[in-house]
């Protein structure tokens, strides 16, 4: 992904080195998909507390670093609630293979720390969403088997990177919070 919500891949990743922050910029907006689709509020206050413990060890964040995570909220918050899914924030595709494959795996690791703090009943899922959250915990430890940067490898990660993708969206619309709609209009009288 090269921008969400204004906010680049490259613009995040220099405010996180220039913060030295413990977490990556990959992910930190991994932690938020995480926390949104595991079904935190989306009051937009609840997901700060839990993205400060799994990010910068409890602490608050800095301010710019707050602002830009606040707009990469509302943007995956967005994106979902209209089921357009979540671009992952990752390197540009002109990145070596390898480096994109470490930070989807790196991405993976957080959105399921994310999506774990808050959904605690994954075993009352669908069989469904629980075979795709296995499918990206397996997503977690792939990495040497893209040793070389061919057409082959470079379809095999957008596969995955896609199927990741559509993983977030099915935690969304099973453990998500979104807010209830009425089945049929009030009725006047």
């Amino acid at each position: 992904m090269k921008e969400a919500n204004g906010v680049s891949y490259e613009a995040l990743v220099a405010l996180f080195e220039q913060h030295d922050l413990m977490a990556s910029a990959v992910e930190a907006h991994a932690v938020v998909c995480g926390l949104v689709c595991g079904g935190c509020s989306l009051d937009g206050k609840t997901w700060v507390p839990h993205l400060n413990d799994l990010i910068n060890d409890g602490f608050g964040l800095p301010a710019p670093v707050r602002q830009m995570m606040t707009a990469l909220y509302e943007e995956v918050v967005a994106r979902l609630m209209a089921s357009k899914g979540v671009e992952l924030l990752l390197p540009c595709d002109e990145t070596p293979l390898d480096e994109r494959i470490d930070a989807l795996v790196e991405w993976s690791q957080a959105f399921l720390a994310g999506f774990g703090v808050v959904q605690q009943e994954l075993g009352k899922a669908s069989e469904e969403l629980q075979e795709m959250i296995r499918d990206i915990a397996n997503i977690t430890q792939v990495s040497g088997e893209f040793d070389q940067e061919d057409d082959e490898n470079e379809a095999a990660f957008l596969v995955i990177y896609e199927h990741v993708k559509l993983g977030v969206m099915m935690a969304f619309e099973e453990c998500g919070k979104c807010p209830a709609t009425p089945s049929q209009a009030p009725t006047l009288h």
